[in-house]
């Protein structure tokens, strides 16, 4: 298996003749990376505007025509409906799913389960205070931010997607579920219910002490982690990690668990290292 990051949330998941995309935004996204592929799956965790805000014009490119056919797209039945707004994918291409609910495509099983969004502000009313403050000093991409956003189902659930390959193989994304707040019967739940060798989830600065927890709760074989917002923070100059630090750290906590960290746009991760 190869996996290959897009910036922010998006990530590629590529074995045999099947590619999976999770949260495909932004100019890195291309069909370059998914045109040889016989089975494209693109799923969306949410209705956020870095996770559902460019896929819509992607796949009413000109350059999208010829993969149309190939193409399946999984998430709630807001965001199916606002992505396929203009009706390319056919009925039975788009997969409107529920929490706990399974589907099947070309061999590929794929579960949905729900989590609970990381929080928008840091601990502790200072760090919030200026948190805002960074945010404030940007009045015209919040603006910009604000006015994309009305147009998306932002009220949509969040959804984590576990994937089983014929071969056995099995992917859990997490998304933006893993944080400091996230509730112990919702992981120990996901834990014995979709059990998986890779793990992927996004990290942020404040989350870091509390992900420890989740890992060994869910207890991956790997775990690859991304920054989802970090084009934001740098936008916003708010603080970040250092994932590949941070990567280090784990893995000197968890010897028998390879971490690796997503960073540069293009960068991809495989079976052989």
């Amino acid at each position: 298996m190869k996996i290959q990051y897009h910036n922010w949330s998006g990530i590629t998941l590529h074995q045999g003749d099947t590619v999976i995309g999770f949260d495909l935004y932004g100019e890195a996204v291309t069909w370059d990376s998914l045109r040889e592929a016989g089975t494209i799956i693109l799923c969306v965790t949410h209705g956020h505007p870095e996770h559902v805000g460019t896929l819509r014009a992607l796949l009413e490119l000109p350059e999208a025509r010829p993969y149309l056919a190939r193409v399946h797209l999984i998430s709630s039945e807001a965001v199916t409906r606002h992505i396929n707004a203009s009706g390319l994918l056919a009925p039975e291409q788009v997969h409107a799913v529920r929490d706990g609910e399974q589907i099947a495509i070309n061999g590929v099983q794929i579960a949905i389960f729900t989590w609970v969004h990381m929080p928008l502000l840091p601990p502790g009313f200072r760090a919030s205070a200026e948190y805002i403050l960074q945010l404030a000093l940007h009045p015209l991409d919040l603006l910009r931010i604000g006015w994309q956003s009305l147009r998306l189902p932002l009220n949509a659930p969040q959804f984590g997607f576990h994937i089983t390959y014929p071969d056995g193989a099995t992917v859990l994304n997490y998304s933006e579920g893993v944080h400091r707040l996230t509730n112990a019967a919702e992981v120990q739940q996901v834990a014995r219910d979709l059990p998986a060798e890779t793990l992927l989830f996004a990290v942020e600065p404040d989350d870091a002490q509390a992900i420890p927890r989740w890992v060994e709760m869910l207890a991956p074989k790997a775990v690859v982690i991304y920054e989802a917002h970090r084009p934001w923070r740098d936008l916003f100059r708010l603080p970040f990690i250092d994932l590949e630090e941070y990567a280090g750290v784990l893995a000197g906590r968890f010897a028998g668990i390879a971490f690796r960290a997503l960073i540069t746009p293009g960068q991809t991760i495989s079976d052989e290292g």
